[in-house]
């Protein structure tokens, strides 16, 4: 469950109880509204390298970035990639914000990159604590 939802949930489950006790107070509906105002939108960044420019072709290479400060780069060894397709990734949620650059075959053994690059993205709600 996104962060939201969950804070979202977490009070809406202790305001039940509370209802079910006497009532709501001011101070409750102010801690609802500080912890909405604490998340904001972060966009997690998915780089798969596929060897043809089709969704369902084998992914060839991944890096994830996630918007952690002092986060680094996350290159992924073949057996731990949560995808096997882009299709794949799509289907958890990843939304394609670039698809590959059609102006080149793919042949590694003549281009400086890896297969056809495909970037996903995730927007996802983080709270601030």
């Amino acid at each position: 469950m996104p962060a939201l939802q969950q804070v979202v949930a977490n009070w809406l489950k202790d305001a039940e109880a509370k209802a079910a006790q006497g009532g709501l107070t001011q101070a409750d509906l102010q801690a609802l509204q500080q912890s909405v105002q604490g998340t904001q939108p972060r966009q997690r960044l998915l780089y798969l390298h596929t060897r043809t420019p089709s969704i369902t072709a084998p992914i060839v290479g991944m890096a994830q970035h996630e918007p952690i400060k002092g986060g680094t780069d996350t290159l992924h060894t073949r057996n731990e990639w949560p995808y096997v397709t882009v299709h794949d990734a799509v289907i958890d949620g990843w939304q394609i914000v670039a698809f590959p650059n059609l102006m080149a075959p793919y042949d590694d053994r003549e281009l400086t990159y890896v297969g056809y690059e495909f970037i996903l993205q995730k927007l996802e709600e983080i709270v601030n604590e």
